[in-house]
């Protein structure tokens, strides 16, 4: 509980006649979650506007409203600011009693990648004798407690009512995942982070931002909210490293296999006997690394988390031992064998560059043909998917089109644009169902090949109009193939 003249801070003017004794008990953007006592504030967000909430979330005992326009006389208190979305996440930070004030935070954004360099990064961290939180796609973890992840980087609210409970658990450092979404609508404004890490920008959420100059710039912006003493690590093989390299307020240090002028090089890349091992060249530092993960991007984010805990003072010891810990991280490159004698791996890939990777590193363990099963999301980018469609034909022997959350568009038009992409149909199968296109795949398989079920990863779920269905890549294919029961 907190009097409104203290949440307000010098970002809120409260006017003349409202008391600024107000205790406020909470504070929302959701109708559906006021209680007695709460601040709510109104967002005109993407489907529904919350200044047409405001009349339940007073009858629901909500004792403060924030608005953008005019709403007229209401049975409660009413503030107008200039723009709601970002005075939320700054009343969050007060409310919450300024967390991540206290807490060392780790940044981690780019396309791809940044799941796996977080599971690697928390790992390092508490084998060096961190106490590490952990924010991401998957789930919200530290300590003892964990909470399945609603999204990549949690609203202003969880945000800090998170980071509030982590600090007060004793945790120190906390690695996030930081989306572009959550950067372009301001769920991290006002937090400085001690480190921020780049992993690549390829095509994606086109949907949501107007270009991918917009989608770089808004990446970008992370390395903007570095503290004076903090350090952004940067893949320097990437052209839109420069962009974050010029946006750093603190020190950069790059990293890569190709560009001129890297401050670590990754050298020896090696795949064999289930690890990938790599070093880390320097110009006063040499540090030979491995990883259980497979893949030369694999190794890529392997040595974005390993010079991240470099960074923040883990010995080398402790890094190596960090990254042999992670054998596997849901979703990504999460491979199992039949009894039939091929292989199958799930991964996440659902942009052409990711796709990409992960067929090229399934290549390198493929002994015959190497199957691929993937579609594309409903209601997002449209340009992506020939695209992708090009890249499956051209890197996998077999091709099977499928749905991929199609949401509330026609999937048989969504298969038809990926197809748009591809001229050697006699590989391709389209089948809409995807499970029914899992099916066919492993069907299809024999001794020697590799099944890769691209697209959903560690998801629980397909979106198929407006409803969330019980669905699970992993399940449905081990079902099939009689290794557990129950899809």
């Amino acid at each position: 509980m907190i009097p409104l003249r203290s949440l307000c801070g010098d970002f809120i003017v409260v006017p003349d006649g409202i008391d600024e004794n107000i205790r406020v008990t909470g504070i929302t953007s959701d109708s559906r979650d006021v209680k007695q006592g709460y601040l709510f504030v109104a967002i005109p967000g993407y489907e529904k506007d919350g200044h047409n909430f405001i009349e339940e979330s007073i009858s629901k005992g909500a004792r403060v409203v924030v608005v953008e326009r005019d709403v007229g006389e209401k049975s409660a208190p009413i503030l107008r600011v200039n723009d709601t979305r970002r005075v939320l996440a700054l009343l969050a930070h007060r409310f919450y009693g300024n967390p991540s004030k206290e807490l060392l935070l780790v940044g981690i954004t780019g396309t791809n990648g940044k799941t796996t360099v977080s599971f690697l990064l928390e790992s390092i961290l508490t084998t060096g004798g961190m106490e590490t939180g952990l924010m991401g796609t998957m789930v919200y973890r530290w300590k003892d407690s964990e909470e399945t992840a609603e999204r990549t980087t949690p609203g202003a609210v969880d945000l800090h009512r998170l980071l509030r409970r982590m600090r007060d658990d004793g945790v120190e450092v906390v690695v996030m995942e930081v989306s572009s979404h959550a950067l372009a609508l301001d769920r991290v404004l006002g937090m400085t982070f001690r480190v921020a890490v780049f992993t690549n920008l390829s095509r994606d959420h086109l949907d949501f931002h107007s270009s991918f100059r917009d989608y770089a710039e808004t990446k970008a912006k992370l390395f903007g909210m570095l503290s004076s003493d903090g350090v952004g690590i940067i893949n320097g093989d990437d052209p839109a490293g420069r962009q974050m390299v010029r946006e750093a307020k603190g020190r950069t240090v790059t990293f890569g296999e190709k560009a001129r002028h890297l401050d670590y090089r990754v050298e020896g890349v090696k795949e064999g006997e289930g690890e990938t091992r790599f070093s880390l060249v320097g110009e006063r530092r040499r540090v030979t690394l491995s990883t259980p993960l497979l893949g030369k991007f694999n190794a890529m984010n392997a040595a974005a988390a390993g010079i991240a805990g470099l960074e923040l003072g883990v010995d080398e010891d402790a890094v190596r031992e960090g990254l042999r810990k992670v054998r596997s991280v849901p979703g990504r490159m999460e491979g199992f064998d039949s009894r039939q004698g091929f292989r199958v791996v799930v991964d996440y890939a659902h942009t052409p560059d990711a796709l990409r990777c992960v067929l090229v590193a399934a290549r390198e363990f493929t002994e015959k043909r190497l199957i691929v099963v993937f579609g594309c999301g409903g209601e997002r980018d449209r340009g992506k998917r020939p695209e992708m469609g090009r890249i499956a034909a051209s890197l996998a022997d077999v091709v099977f089109i499928t749905s991929d959350n199609p949401r509330r568009e026609d999937p048989a038009v969504i298969l038809q644009d990926i197809l748009e992409g591809i001229d050697s149909a006699g590989k391709v199968e389209t089948v809409v169902d995807r499970e029914e296109a899992i099916h066919r795949a492993l069907d299809r398989a024999r001794e020697g090949d590799v099944v890769v079920i691209a697209g959903k990863g560690h998801e629980t779920y397909q979106e198929i109009g407006s409803e969330r269905i019980s669905f699970n890549d992993r399940a449905v294919a081990e079902a099939y193939l009689g290794l557990k029961e129950g899809a």
